[in-house]
This record gives C-alpha cells, sequence and structure tokens, in this order.
C-alpha cells in the first residue's frame, strides 16, 4: 500500500465517526419527546392541576362569604371577604377541642398501627412456617369489607369491653382498620430489604427483635413515613364509627364536630362549615409536609411492590 493510499484510508477512518455523529432526519433521542407531543402533555398536566386547583379555590372563596353571598353565587369569588366566620366557626364548634381530640385519636391510631403491623410484617417475611399465606390473605380480606357489614357484632364487642364512648373505642376499630394496607406496605419494603444485614446482625448476637428494632426499623423510615400518613389521614377523618361509639361532645372528633352547623334538618351554615373545615385541614397539610419526603421514597422504593 502506497503512503497516499494510506493517507486516503486514514482519511476516511477519520470521516467515520463524524458520519456517525450525523443524524437522520426526524431522529430523536431516546427519553425526548417531539415537541407536539409535549405541548399536548403540557395541555393535559395544566388541565389536571386546574382541575385539582378550582375546587379548592371555590372552597376558600365559600369560606370567606356571607351566608347570602354564599346563596347567591355558589362558584363565584365573595363579593366582599368576611374573615371574621373563621373566628366565628371556632368558637361555634369549639374547634380547640375537636382539633385536640383528633389529635390524640389519630397520633395512638397511627402509633399502635405501626407497631403492630411491622412487628406481623417482620414475622411473616423472617420466619418460614406453615399457614403464613393464610394469615397475610385472611388480612387482606378485610380491605374489601366495608365497615357497615360488620358494625353490629363490633358494637356489642365494644359494649362487653366496656369501651362504648371513649377514645379507646375508636382507636381499636381504627387501628384495626388500618392494618391491612400497612401490613402490605411493610412487608413488601421489608423483602426489598437485604437478607445478608440481617445475617450479619445475628452472627454479631444480636436477637430477633434486636435486628428487628435495630436493623430493619431505622431502614424502613420510607415505609414509616407512607403508613403514619395513610393511617393518620384515614382516622382525622372518619365519620362512621365515631359517630356509632362517640356519643359524649367532650370526647367528639372533628368531623362529628361539624354537625354544629346544621341549623335545621333542611338548612346549613355552608360558610361556617367551609372555614371550619378549612382550620381541620390544616394539621393534615402539616403532617404530609414533614414527611413527604419518606411518603414519596416509601411508595417509589418498593412500598407498593409485590
Amino acid at each position: 500500500m502506497t503512503l497516499a493510499e494510506n493517507g486516503q484510508a486514514a482519511v476516511a477512518a477519520g470521516s467515520a465517526p463524524a458520519t456517525a455523529r450525523r443524524r437522520p432526519r426526524g431522529y430523536q433521542k431516546r427519553g425526548v419527546l417531539p415537541w407536539h407531543l409535549n405541548l399536548v402533555r403540557f395541555i393535559i398536566l395544566v388541565m389536571a392541576a386546574a382541575g385539582v386547583i378550582f375546587p379548592i379555590l371555590v372552597f376558600l372563596g365559600n369560606s370567606l362569604k356571607t351566608d347570602g353571598d354564599f346563596l347567591a353565587n355558589p362558584l363565584g369569588w365573595p363579593r366582599s371577604f368576611a374573615f371574621g366566620n373563621y373566628v366565628e366557626a371556632w368558637q361555634m364548634a369549639n374547634m380547640s377541642v375537636l382539633i385536640l381530640n383528633s389529635l390524640v385519636v389519630s397520633l395512638v391510631t397511627v402509633a399502635l398501627t405501626i407497631a403492630l403491623t411491622s412487628m406481623m410484617a417482620y414475622g411473616l417475611v423472617t420466619y418460614r412456617f406453615r399457614g403464613r399465606n393464610v394469615i397475610l390473605l385472611s388480612v387482606l380480606v378485610m380491605l374489601t369489607i366495608p365497615v357497615q357489614i360488620y358494625i353490629i357484632p363490633l358494637y356489642v364487642i365494644a359494649i362487653n369491653l366496656q369501651i362504648v364512648n371513649t377514645r379507646l373505642g375508636v382507636i381499636l376499630p381504627y387501628t384495626a382498620a388500618a392494618m391491612p394496607l400497612a401490613l402490605v406496605l411493610f412487608r413488601n419494603y421489608f423483602l426489598e430489604l437485604p437478607a445478608a444485614l440481617s445475617e450479619a446482625a445475628r452472627l454479631d448476637g444480636c436477637s430477633r427483635f434486636g435486628i428487628y428494632w435495630r436493623i430493619i426499623m431505622p431502614l424502613s423510615r420510607p415505609a414509616i413515613g407512607a403508613v403514619a400518613i395513610f393511617t393518620f389521614v384515614s382516622a382525622w377523618n372518619e365519620f362512621f364509627l365515631a359517630l356509632v361509639f362517640l356519643q359524649n361532645k367532650a370526647i367528639q372528633t372533628l368531623p362529628l364536630g361539624m354537625q354544629v352547623f346544621a341549623i335545621s334538618e333542611y338548612q346549613t351554615n355552608y360558610p361556617l362549615l367551609f372555614s371550619a373545615i378549612s382550620i381541620g385541614m390544616a394539621p393534615m397539610i402539616v403532617v404530609y409536609l414533614l414527611m413527604q419526603r419518606q411518603f414519596i421514597s416509601g411508595l417509589a422504593g418498593g412500598a407498593l411492590k409485590g
């Protein structure tokens, strides 16, 4: 091969990458959508966001209206802002007592749910014994049964235990109702954890409970956050069981206290009701903001797999 031929070959070899870098017409980088699909996606997201934000704005606007303004235009913006509705609603419903009762009930329910279901899920994942799948399925079946079906035997049990008209009378049913979903979240998250961690702890002489308490639970903060938020919100908003088990006004929770705004059988003071509900939503928003990172990690990190 002559020197000229070698040069031509070198030029051809050098131009090969440049040719490879040329992108064919209509080429799209993997994962990058064309502009018109991006526009469609943007419009869909804007519509979805508007569908969420608009009801909230209407809700907050109605909480600042007078009764006459609300009846004249339920979906419009208030003509004048009645900020006194919040003060009147707070005093009329005795919101401080209602919020305190709901906080006690919800926080105790969250603590019991996390403690019981995490230990149960750890036992189902760690120990191999006959019938463990039957236990898991029997708990999960509770997800499909509405509380209205078994309210009568539940009430009889509560009477026998003498917990009717006490906070414990709603905390225990709330915990039992939250256990199926929490068990699924904890079990699936524990299955994602490396088994080598538990084996190493056992070689170091750590007990089963020590592994659960010192190794598994600190690594399961995302699952704990997801369970805590789901359980807290469901207990905070629950109305039916509270209506059945809590007749004493001193221990009634927030949803029951909203009945005070029903002026008669056919009339309700909606602006004050919206104001009271807006106040009642604040603790839930605070809990979510405090635990949103763990909540998202719990859902994205395998808590809903399996």
